[in-house]
């Protein structure tokens, strides 16, 4: 598989909750809101959105001995700015995602994949499950307000292959929590773009909570 904005947001979207993403026959289930970045900062930093999809999986909960079947939908919504890759052209190689999940409580049990998370585990879970990305150590962490509340958002070094050929990058990864869910952001960029890291900063701040879940999907 070669690695471009598309697989980029999927490797959010599936690899990092686990249950794989599945067409599901939907009864009743739990339905995250979706986290668009503001569209004024979209204009500012040159990024457009690509898509906002459906994440649907499906979970076995099991508290006292009961278990009980789940539906969780996420939501995912992708950008990406068409960057100068020199011998490779120009490309939609800077990519910024976010994903949120909802918090579920089940038979007096709160479940959530990502909670409890922290960046170094969603790196070393992007690592270990595919080829196309290689995230390897974290150089900086920064405390940055995302929906009103500061989090830690961590900066590491990694690899990607677009169009079969290994490109440096950076990969920013964060996670937010809501009243009701988790926001978990990710952007990728070639090491060679310089100011990008002033734009994720900008993108992550611009990251917003829909009241109403968007129609459409």
């Amino acid at each position: 598989m070669r690695l471009g904005r598309r697989e980029l947001g999927v490797l959010v979207g599936c690899s990092i909750l686990g249950a794989g993403c599945l067409d599901l026959v939907r009864g009743e289930a739990f339905v995250a809101r979706p986290a668009p970045v503001a569209a004024s900062v979209l204009d500012e930093t040159g990024y457009d959105h690509y898509r906002t999809v459906e994440v649907e999986e499906t979970h076995t909960v099991e508290a006292g001995g009961v278990s009980r079947e789940i539906d969780v939908v996420n939501v995912r919504s992708e950008y990406d700015r068409r960057v100068d890759l020199g011998s490779l052209g120009k490309m939609r190689a800077a990519v910024f995602t976010t994903l949120s999940t909802p918090k579920i409580e089940v038979l007096g049990r709160t479940f959530n994949p990502v909670e409890g998370m922290d960046n170094q585990e969603v790196a070393d879970e992007l690592q270990s499950r595919y080829e196309e990305i290689s995230i390897g150590t974290e150089i900086d962490r920064r405390a940055l307000t995302v929906l009103g509340d500061s989090i830690d958002v961590s900066k590491f070094t990694g690899e990607a292959t677009f169009s079969g050929v290994s490109v440096d990058v950076f990969a920013h990864i964060g996670i937010a929590e809501t009243d009701d869910g988790y926001v978990l952001l990710l952007a990728v960029y070639p090491r060679l773009l310089t100011g990008e890291e002033e734009t994720i900063t900008a993108l992550v701040r611009g990251v917003t909570i829909e009241d109403d879940r968007a129609e459409g999907f």
